[in-house]
């Protein structure tokens, strides 16, 4: 879909909801006769200069799964009935929807950095989705790619409020070829009525983007997460708690980690998946990865409630055991979710103290980008959060001033100023701001640009609030 027809949706979307939270919204929206296809996403699977995945949801009447791809041309419409490539995939019944198909199949062979249209669906009942659109990743080249986090939102319209931070990352940032997710998509996995809304308002949106999610502790429990998502998982390894799974594109490798798994020595992870992450990393970099960027839901540099809970800060928590482990295989960029606050740290030692750095400086859209050069040491961002729910800083004095000496930025919440949440005091009133990250990498150089959205300021429009850079020479 285009950004002209993503704001459209958004306006509407914005108009549906004035009043505020705390009713229950419905939205209808796509072909009539695509109405039994629901919760469409696009993933990472094998080579993503050649390949894709897609998941899908049906009523139990559709059963089998097809997949049609065509090569973008200078038609107006894509025409599936002229030769597109053909793709079969499976289906299984939803572990927490018993009404429901997931279906999944994977186009393969395709051409690198080309733009194809795509639908899905049954081919004997000739019932089809909508069509959306994606492209392959180049060989080489820069790109660009939005992250962001905690989507989460316990009614319909707080979904609602997500999916236009979704749209709105779209339309702020229109050459993102990927859009990656810090965990925390819904409030509760196990309530598939929570992913229709989530994936269902979204999905316009999603329709036109690869997603590359992470599994976050909302949806830890009886296969909620890998169900929407068609994944390329290590070989035997557990899924019923999320995944974890690697990609590269162009220079760079991305590494996404379940943090919702436990081991005698690693909170949050099994050895299994600690002796993947090493093999991983060492085998991307032997192959020529320029960059090294890991996506972990539960992150152990945060600034806010869970900063101080004992799986993060404990003598087998992640900061004590994995943060060591950024440093020692020279990850550069760890994004991470959970806590529901902006912070982004130094370059972090193996020995948790924070590298002296060279900076350089550039002005971009008319703000100061400030580059650190060869850190040493994994750099750490929280992008706060896309949907409805926030955190107050922590205030603890366990963590004292030498942890926050470790942060470039560790400010109190943007929505602390709209006071305490009527419903909950010890956090600030939900649904106020949300935020998003555009990271751009071109050759030796990593660029962030931070916007978020004030409900109550410049009509809802994103704005930059914080920009930052890697150079690696």
């Amino acid at each position: 879909m285009k950004k002209g027809a993503r704001k459209l949706i958004s306006v509407a979307l914005t108009l549906s909801i004035v009043g505020g939270f705390g009713g229950t919204l419905s939205f209808a929206a796509g072909n009539p006769d695509s109405t039994n296809i629901s919760k469409v996403t696009v993933t990472f699977h094998g080579d993503s200069t050649n390949s894709k995945g897609f998941t899908w949801y049906t009523s139990l009447d559709s059963k089998n799964s097809d997949l049609q791809v065509v090569k973008k041309t200078g038609a107006k419409k894509p025409d599936f009935k002229k030769k597109p490539l053909l793709f079969s995939g499976s289906h299984t019944l939803s572990t927490n929807s018993q009404e429901e198909y997931i279906h999944k199949a994977v186009a393969t062979g395709l051409k690198a950095d080309t733009e194809y249209y795509y639908r899905v669906g049954d081919a004997s009942l000739n019932k089809w989705s909508e069509v959306g659109s994606f492209t392959t990743a180049p060989k080489k080249g820069a790109f660009t790619f939005i992250d962001l986090a905690d989507t989460q939102a316990k009614t319909e319209d707080e979904a609602i409020l997500s999916s236009q931070t979704i749209s709105k990352a779209l339309d702020t940032v229109p050459n993102a070829e990927f859009m990656m997710h810090n965990g925390d998509i819904v409030d509760d996995g196990v309530k598939e009525e929570q992913w229709d809304w989530l994936l269902g308002h979204s999905q316009e949106s999603l329709l036109d983007t690869t997603f590359a999610p992470s599994a976050g502790n909302h949806e830890d429990e009886n296969y909620a997460f890998i169900d929407h998502f068609n994944l390329n998982v290590p070989e035997n390894s557990a899924t019923e708690t999320g995944a974890y799974y690697s990609y590269d594109y162009s220079n760079a490798h991305f590494v996404v980690l379940n943090s919702n798994e436990d081991s005698e020595q690693h909170a949050n992870f099994s050895e299994e998946q600690i002796e993947w992450l090493k093999k991983d990393v060492k085998a991307a970099k032997a192959n020529g990865a320029k960059w090294v960027i890991v996506n972990i839901h539960k992150g152990p540099y945060t600034t806010s409630n869970h900063a101080t809970d004992d799986d993060i800060m404990g003598p087998n928590g992640v900061r004590n055991q994995v943060a060591p482990l950024m440093a020692e295989l020279d990850i550069d960029f760890v994004l991470q979710g959970h806590d529901h606050i902006y912070a982004r740290t130094k370059p972090i030692k193996s020995d948790g103290t924070a590298s002296e750095t060279e900076k350089i400086t550039e002005t971009k859209k008319g703000q100061t980008v400030e580059y650190t050069v060869n850190p040493d040491g994994a750099i750490y961002l929280i992008p706060a959060t896309a949907g409805p729910k926030v955190y107050y800083k922590n205030q603890d004095p366990v963590l004292g001033e030498a942890y926050y000496n470790l942060f470039e930025v560790a400010d109190e919440n943007h929505a602390a100023i709209y006071g305490p949440d009527p419903s909950d005091n010890k956090r600030p009133v939900r649904g106020q701001i949300q935020n998003f990250v555009g990271i751009t990498i071109n050759k030796d150089k990593l660029t962030a640009v931070t916007y978020e959205i004030d409900q109550n300021k410049n009509n809802a429009e994103p704005y930059i609030i914080d920009q930052f850079g890697i150079i690696k020479k």
